[in-house]
């Protein structure tokens, strides 16, 4: 093996399945990378877990009369039924709180940064109807930063920390009434004071212009602070913080590292924790732009102060993807879910599509029609043809391409995008379509080699079509 990376997905809430939002953004991105990865010859671990610490999810399993961790495990199995019908080869899916790791991860880096925690008082709203706090899934108001609708965590929109004192209203999601203003005491880090060293970190990794442009303001700061624990809340109680919750927000790195341990544990054939979680391996974590301030500025910071463990990785971001024009969203039901796609259409079908329209720069939106039309008029010709080309690679065994090589530019454009510096699911599906179009449009490049070259381009995008010419090259 070259090297070993782990590569991360933000965890979804479980309080509903998953979408193709969430496939359009960092659930097939991460798959995509990480099959490639292991084309290449690297030794990859793909992880993600179920977020049981999110209010989102108790707010979803209040009005069903269900405990918020017994909903949380039947979602958690209903994302990776999901996950195999779009062909998502995770290897961990870890129940964050059934998890001993989780919690030991989370109370370590609490650990490494104790020494910038105070406690303070602080603003929040709350409803006496619902008995709920206004933290975050359970009351929205707008953000300071922009403007626009968000709760006061992290902003979909600008990808900000709201601040709360800036927040003159907010209106409780439960009851839809006017949530009014009190405080509590709880537990802030000095998170700003890292700024100047987490700019440092970033200063020549690449990454998506978005991030580039936010991380400019977002560490401007250095007096800045982030509330960790929210008191009457859903979070993880632990005796270093008197028991308030530490919310999920914090706890995304020590997720991933947990699901290293988890699955180190079940499957030691792969080597031992030590193995992996060490400064030679590479980490790069998959992220919608909202969660920017999270991974790239708080996990960061954690391991500036954690001499143990990957030293801070790559974050590549995505958009929002919309559904006829509006946001696709879990808790509105607003959505097209995986496992119906899946119960029509292969696939592959669906993955090279979502790929080719993925919103990794700008948001972009997704029409049931025009996917029709594109499955209709492209994928089935192209998979008949593949079909075909199976046995003409068996057949004619090795001969050259054609004398013109039409299928480098494609090649080389795949070769771009498919790197970790220039990663774009969304440039490799648009030059394996590219190289497609040749295949299909000119029965004389149809050679075993130039069929090959389609196998390699399509393997981490459109798997089993991509095993169809290797398996019977295999012949």
């Amino acid at each position: 093996m070259k090297g070993k990376f782990i590569v991360t997905i933000t965890p979804p809430t479980p309080n509903g399945d998953l979408h193709l939002g969430h496939m359009s953004g960092p659930f097939l991105a991460a798959d995509v990378l990480s099959r490639r990865l292991k084309q290449q010859g690297y030794d990859v671990l793909l992880v993600s877990y179920a977020d049981d610490y999110q209010s989102y999810l108790p707010r979803k399993s209040k009005p069903l009369r269900r405990q918020p961790f017994e909903f949380a495990r039947l979602v958690r199995d209903m994302m990776l039924n999901t996950m195999a019908l779009a062909d998502i080869d995770i290897d961990c899916f870890l129940q964050a709180s059934d998890s001993d790791d989780y919690r030991q991860a989370a109370a370590h880096y609490v650990t490494r940064v104790a020494d910038q925690v105070v406690l303070r008082t602080g603003k929040v709203f709350y409803c006496a109807s619902c008995e709920c706090y206004g933290y975050e899934g359970f009351g929205r108001g707008h953000c300071n930063w922009c403007g626009t609708s968000s709760d006061a965590s992290q902003c979909e929109h600008c990808a900000r920390m709201p601040d709360i004192n800036q927040m003159p209203s907010m209106t409780c999601m439960s009851c839809q009434q006017p949530m009014v203003e009190t405080s509590v005491e709880q537990y802030v880090w000095r998170v700003g004071e890292n700024y100047p060293a987490v700019a440092q970190v970033h200063k020549n990794k690449p990454m998506r212009q978005c991030l580039s442009e936010y991380l400019d303001t977002a560490l401007s700061d250095v007096s800045e602070v982030w509330p960790i624990t929210r008191p009457g809340d859903a979070g993880l109680q632990l005796d270093q913080l008197a028991q308030q919750p530490l919310h999920t927000w914090f706890m995304g790195l020590a997720g991933y590292q947990a699901c290293v341990s988890s699955y180190l544990r079940e499957h030691p054939e792969r080597g031992s924790f030590a193995h992996w979680w060490n400064d030679q391996t590479q980490l790069i974590h998959f992220l919608g732009f909202d969660c920017s301030y999270s991974h790239a500025i708080g996990y960061v910071a954690q391991q500036l102060n954690d001499p143990q463990g990957p030293p801070p990785g790559q974050f590549i971001t995505n958009r929002f993807l919309k559904l006829n024009g509006d946001d696709f969203s879990t808790s509105r039901g607003h959505a097209v879910w995986i496992r119906d796609m899946a119960a029509h259409y292969p696939a592959d079908a669906i993955r090279l599509y979502t790929a080719l329209f993925a919103p990794e720069t700008a948001v972009k939106n997704f029409v049931q029609a025009d996917f029709d039309l594109w499955f209709s008029s492209f994928f089935t010709p192209l998979a008949l043809a593949v079909d075909a080309a199976g046995h003409a690679v068996l057949d004619a065994g090795d001969v050259e391409a054609d004398p013109f090589d039409s299928t480098e530019a494609c090649y080389q454009r795949w070769c771009e995008h498919a790197s970790i510096s220039q990663f774009s699911m969304a440039g490799m599906a648009d030059a394996l379509c590219g190289i497609s179009d040749l295949l299909l449009g000119r029965s004389a490049i149809q050679s075993p080699k130039n069929w090959l070259r389609w196998a390699e381009m399509a393997q981490a995008l459109c798997p089993q079509l991509a095993a169809i010419i290797y398996s019977v090259r295999a012949q």
